[in-house]
């Protein structure tokens, strides 16, 4: 196997541990007695953790190593589960630790990815990897709410663990890819990439929209266990959103290939607000599913779109740091998304949970239609 089909393969699996958390993990936390206001709070220290170390991912990735930190956040990842399986103290610190794998794992490993990835075909290597994170997400939840019914919650925690824990010798087989390592201080090469505008773009409208899927990934299956809605419902829902959306990654990746990569994430930025509107106007199954297929698209459309822009943006020695700076999106997205639906919640009820995501959607649209607009020239009449 190539070596970047075993980045491609680990990666999968990375996700699909993550995604057996997402159907589960809230309706865990309402088993042990945690208030559905604070839910969020405690789902945030995920992208809290990923916020605090991402700047470091992103220097290690330039300054040290590509390989490396992609291991050890894979190994950090399969430890995390064993934290989940603990008292509450330990879930609290089995999620700030996942959220830690998450910080070395996904700049780093895209950082791989970039630098195998043939010249003229980055958007379809990228595709094909948002492909795999989307299925690896689509069936880590699909699976974790059937697991949650069928063996409860440490056979999901059991599964978190084992799946990346396989893949911890495999990754260390890899060779290195960074042959010159750039020293510099781990905040100078942020303070580099930010300026650049079609990654400021790309990262700023993906945290706006990671804050709307982790707010919905948050509340919707509160909403769904009010309305009388089982646990396999919930995960049968984000299951069919996931799988719309990674059999339009590797067609969308390929478009960025030939069509402006912005014009393409604009496209998916569009189409996931009309879902979010349809999952507004039909809440629960099995209408909820149509505005899953539409959300699914927009969100197929963007995510590849986006990583393809920052990779063709960013200058190669400052590839680590421009993963890091466009991943640490999700981070941000996810702190801001549940503890902002949280204080919402434990006033109004999680009924203001889609209208909430709705007009953030239309918001972050608007901002990254904005944010790339060309500048005016200015000049002499």
């Amino acid at each position: 196997m190539s070596a970047i089909w075993v980045v491609h393969v680990a990666t999968y699996f990375f996700f699909l541990a993550y995604g057996l958390t997402l159907p589960v993990l809230p309706l865990y936390l309402h088993a042990l007695g945690v208030a559905p206001g604070w839910v969020g709070w405690v789902v945030a220290l995920m992208p809290l953790a990923g916020i605090l170390l991402r700047p470091w991912g992103g220097w290690a990735a330039d300054g040290w190593s590509r390989k490396w930190p992609t291991v050890i956040g894979m190994a950090l990842g399969s430890a995390a589960g064993v934290f989940y399986l603990g008292p509450f103290g330990a879930v609290l610190f089995g999620r700030f630790l996942q959220g830690a794998a998450m910080a070395l794992f996904a700049p780093s490993s895209l950082a791989i990815t970039s630098d195998l990835a043939p010249e003229g075909r980055v958007g379809t290597v990228m595709g094909t990897r948002n492909l795999l994170i989307g299925l690896g997400v689509m069936s880590g939840s699909a699976l974790g709410g059937v697991l949650a019914d069928g063996l409860g919650f440490s056979g999901v925690f059991l599964a978190v663990v084992g799946v990346q824990a396989v893949f911890v010798p495999v990754l260390l087989r890899l060779s290195e890819t960074l042959t010159r390592p750039v020293r510099r201080r781990w905040w100078e090469g942020f303070a580099q990439v930010v300026r650049i505008r079609p990654i400021l773009a790309a990262t700023v409208a993906n945290m706006g929209f990671a804050a709307v899927f982790a707010l919905i990934q948050t509340f919707y299956p509160l909403l769904l266990a009010e309305a009388g809605y089982s646990a396999a419902w919930v995960g049968a829902f984000l299951g069919f959103y996931s799988l719309v959306s990674v059999l339009f990654r590797l067609p969308a990746g390929r478009l960025a290939d030939r069509v402006a990569a912005g014009r393409v994430a604009l496209w998916g930025f569009v189409g996931a607000s009309v879902g979010l509107g349809v999952l507004w106007a039909f809440p629960v199954p099995p209408w909820a599913f149509a505005a899953a297929l539409v959300m699914g698209a927009g969100a197929g459309f963007y995510l590849p779109a986006n990583i393809v822009a920052v990779t063709k943006a960013a200058p190669l020695e400052l590839r680590g740091s421009a993963f890091s700076l466009f991943t640490a999106s999700w981070d941000l997205g996810g702190l801001i998304g549940p503890p902002l639906g949280g204080v919402l919640v434990a006033g109004f009820g999680v009924g203001v949970v889609l209208p909430l995501a709705v007009l953030l959607a239309l918001g972050v649209t608007l901002l990254y239609v904005r944010l790339t607009a060309p500048k005016p020239r200015v000049g002499l009449r």
